[in-house]
């Protein structure tokens, strides 16, 4: 499958939920006061974004059950649905005051009103609302929803460390989840544990239908597939996640880089750009489209979005490195040097640094020694996985193609 159809697929999804919907209410009509109908009626609704029609099935419901906590629940969901946090939050403080409340309800309110501080980027004030509760026991009180979102804010917020331990202290069974085990892999993957990174997901992927596989799974697989060098696997895992959510920054920023280590600038430079629309201060993802524009021969562009990784962190050596290699090749010997300098002092390693400083120096006359230099530099890399950085191999074909960048 590729992007177009992806795309043509959420849409065909849409139109068969609105479709379902149809039918349900079809049967309704029949059988008004049948509660199991409604509920799915009106969680259908939401899924197909049918405001006014959900609002209806919630109101009938109400009137048919005053007072109901389940449909105050769903009510809270009906707001929430629309990003209209006020109307959800007086809901939910209301249920929240409940002196004696059922088993389950307590939880369903918190993980909500921790939902809206992660939707509104309140990371560190969800963790906050979640650390009583998840500092317990999770067994027996485990639950599914509240850990995905503990999970989730601590990636947000940057604990990466206290999330992964975390993890590890889960009992297997509840480690193991699939939902649990993807969004750890992620994360596991963002704190260079390549190994707990492979082994939670492929435990997230291994008993699931394809259907139900969690994205971040395919995600955390897709990069450490790139980390082997095998830019078709990264493309198919990455599709795959498109394929379940096509608004995925993470995901078209996977499939640029497999696209930008099989060759495919152009694409690549498309995909970056994508990705860029959801996540705007995602650095590594302006160095791809950097490097994509620059193989391209667009330097004015390519130098562009060096700079604007650099406005993000004066302090990324990849960024200097990157504009270093840009500058380089329109000859403005200054400024490369300055910017390779810098991005040695940040890393020695630093590769596309030390590529700037050989273009400077002449060591690169044609495309073979780019591609040999290129290979020279990347063998002192650390190799998670036997295959170089995560980024490394899409790294070497952009350096080892942007020789031709020169010779216009």
């Amino acid at each position: 499958m590729n992007y177009e159809s992806i795309i043509a697929a959420q849409k065909s999804a849409s139109v068969e939920v609105v479709r379902r919907l149809d039918r349900l209410e079809a049967y309704l009509r029949d059988d008004p006061g049948n509660a199991s109908l409604l509920a799915e009626a009106f969680e259908t609704a939401l899924i197909a974004r049918q405001w006014d029609r959900a609002q209806f099935h919630m109101q009938h419901a109400l009137a048919l059950n005053p007072g109901s906590l389940a449909w105050s629940l769903r009510e809270a969901d009906f707001w929430l649905a629309q990003g209209k946090s006020d109307e959800a939050l007086n809901v939910l403080h209301k249920l929240e005051s409940l002196a004696s409340p059922p088993p389950g309800l307590a939880d369903a309110v918190l993980h909500n009103l921790a939902l809206l501080d992660f939707q509104s980027n309140q990371y560190v004030q969800c963790i906050a609302r979640l650390q009583s509760r998840m500092d317990t026991d999770a067994a027996p009180g485990f639950s599914l929803p509240l850990t995905k979102l503990w999970l989730r804010a601590l990636h947000q917020s940057g604990e990466l460390d206290r999330a992964v331990q975390w993890v590890l202290h889960l009992s297997p069974e509840h480690r193991l989840d699939p939902d649990v085990s993807g969004i750890a892999s992620l994360i596991a993957l963002d704190s260079q544990r390549f190994d707990l990174a492979g082994e939670w997901s492929e435990a997230a992927l291994v008993h699931v239908g394809q259907s139900k596989r969690p994205m971040e799974a395919l995600i955390a697989q897709a990069s450490l597939a790139l980390a082997r060098r095998d830019a078709a696997r990264a493309r198919e895992l990455s599709l795959a996640a498109l394929q379940m959510n096509p608004a995925d920054g993470r995901s078209w920023s996977t499939c640029a880089f497999a696209e930008l280590l099989a060759g495919e600038a152009a694409l690549a430079s498309q995909h970056f750009q994508t990705a860029i629309q959801t996540m705007p201060e995602h650095i590594g993802t302006w160095h791809g489209l950097g490097w994509s524009r620059l193989i391209q021969h667009q330097l004015e562009s390519a130098r562009s979005a060096f700079e604007a990784a650099l406005a993000l962190d004066r302090n990324f050596s990849e960024s200097h490195g990157g504009l270093a290699v840009v500058l380089a090749l329109e000859n403005n010997l200054r400024g490369a040097t300055e910017h390779a300098e810098r991005a040695l002092r940040l890393d020695p390693a630093n590769l596309s640094g030390r590529f700037a400083q050989a273009i400077l120096r002449g060591e690169i006359s044609n495309p073979q020694a780019f591609e040999q230099l290129a290979q020279r530099l990347l063998s002192d890399q650390a190799a998670p996985l036997g295959g170089g950085s995560i980024w490394s191999g899409a790294l070497q074909s952009a350096m080892a193609r942007s020789v031709n960048a020169r010779a216009d």
